[in-house]
């Protein structure tokens, strides 16, 4: 027989969502806490800066709407393969609906004890990873304009300017891309030169930053780039200011949340206490949708955990066959593999549609290499089954 939880979400984006509504299925009690005024998370756009909101005025998903909906639940037909996060936005409120959500609510403090504010049995953990910025540089000596893509909103801020961008992720390729059309010069660097077409304002370098100084970027080898504007696109670190440090540690510069089991579930608190969308490099809103499945399998004590030992040697194992620690948490091509093993852990059918989203996914990141400036031109069409795709031009819609 399963017992009613009174469960705890904090934070109301697409993990904190999806991890409630599938608690309150489960006939669970649950709170959602989220400390602004409306749902979405990091899709939600703010023209103010230095806020919670890392979102600019234009963007397409890097995704198409085709792999990144939560299961049951899809996007609408008339919109486009790659949305606008506007789309994204109104797709996470319309899933929010009839949910128990505290706005302009802050959870302080987390602590194992029976004396607290508020009682709760089980803690969803799901406050994003995208507004502490991480800027590993120095930048009081640049006499010009440094940001990082955190407060990036528009491109129009740099017409005319000669722009450095550190970093080639999605976010620093993104930028580049919009900021070459009205800067006089762009350079971008990156650790590699991943992009063979980029446009003619954009030169790619492959190196590391060692420094800003007073009118630009020394390299590690020691080259000069003068800029008029910085953008430093290097990532986010994980913030859990709710949660004391004798509970949750940030290892290898802030990019590691530990002691997890399946970068999920505190080791010492394994059906109680849940990190939702801490993975990297990932398909987010169907992975979620899975962590979270999960948990509810083990807090019905129908999911199975490995021994104790095993729980606690699994950040040893994994960071025994990494090169760069500071990666524990991104998965790319782990990430199927680390699905199916939840799913086969917690008792429940893998979605058949997985299949489907990871030939997308593997279609897309191979497109983007080789096109990184129209990849997001297409529609995707599927079968009628849903097992395959093809690619439709956007400018045949």
């Amino acid at each position: 027989m399963q017992f009613t939880k009174k469960v705890c979400v904090i934070g109301a984006g697409a993990a904190g969502l999806v991890a409630a509504k599938h608690a309150i299925r489960e006939g669970h009690e649950v709170d959602i806490f989220e400390q602004t005024d409306q749902v979405g998370g990091t899709w939600v756009y703010s023209e103010e800066t230095g806020c919670h909101s890392s979102m600019y005025k234009v963007m397409k998903t890097n995704l198409p709407k085709e792999a990144m909906l939560f299961q049951d639940v899809p996007f609408h037909e008339d919109l486009p393969s790659f949305m606008s996060h506007e789309s994204v936005l109104e797709y996470l409120i319309e899933y929010s609906n009839d949910l128990p959500i505290k706005f302009n609510t802050t959870v302080t403090t987390i602590k194992n004890s029976v004396v607290t504010d508020s009682f709760y049995n089980v803690v969803f953990v799901c406050n994003g990873h995208f507004f502490e910025p991480l800027n590993p540089y120095d930048s009081s000596k640049f006499k010009g304009r440094i940001l990082h893509s955190h407060d990036y909103r528009e491109a129009e801020d740099f017409k005319d300017k000669n722009v450095v961008i550190v970093g080639a992720g999605p976010s620093g390729i993104d930028i580049t891309l919009q900021v070459a059309q009205t800067a006089k010069k762009v350079t971008l660097i990156s650790k590699k030169a991943a992009y063979p077409v980029l446009p003619k304002t954009v030169v790619q370098v492959a190196t590391h930053v060692k420094e800003v100084d007073e009118t630009g970027v020394v390299t590690v080898e020691g080259d000069h780039f003068e800029a008029d504007a910085i953008i430093v696109c290097t990532g986010y670190v994980f913030k859990f200011p709710f949660l004391d440090s004798s509970l949750i540690q940030l290892k290898h510069n802030e990019l590691m949340v530990s002691p997890l089991y399946q970068h999920l579930c505190h080791v010492d608190h394994p059906t109680s206490l849940f990190f939702v969308g801490l993975p990297l490099g990932t398909i987010t809103f169907p992975l979620f949708e899975v962590q979270v499945k999960y948990a509810l399998s083990l807090i019905a004590g129908k999911g199975k955990l490995p021994s104790d030992a095993t729980i606690h040697n699994f950040e040893d194992a994994r960071l025994h066959g990494l090169q760069n620690p500071a990666a524990f948490h991104t998965m790319v091509e782990d990430q199927w593999e680390y699905m199916a093993e939840l799913a086969e852990m917690g008792g429940f059918e893998p979605w058949e549609y997985m299949e489907t989203i990871r030939k997308l996914y593997a279609y897309i990141m191979t497109e983007r290499r080789k096109n990184v400036i129209g990849y997001k031109l297409v529609n995707f069409e599927l079968s009628k089954d849903e097992k395959e795709f093809k690619v439709v031009d956007f400018a045949s819609q």
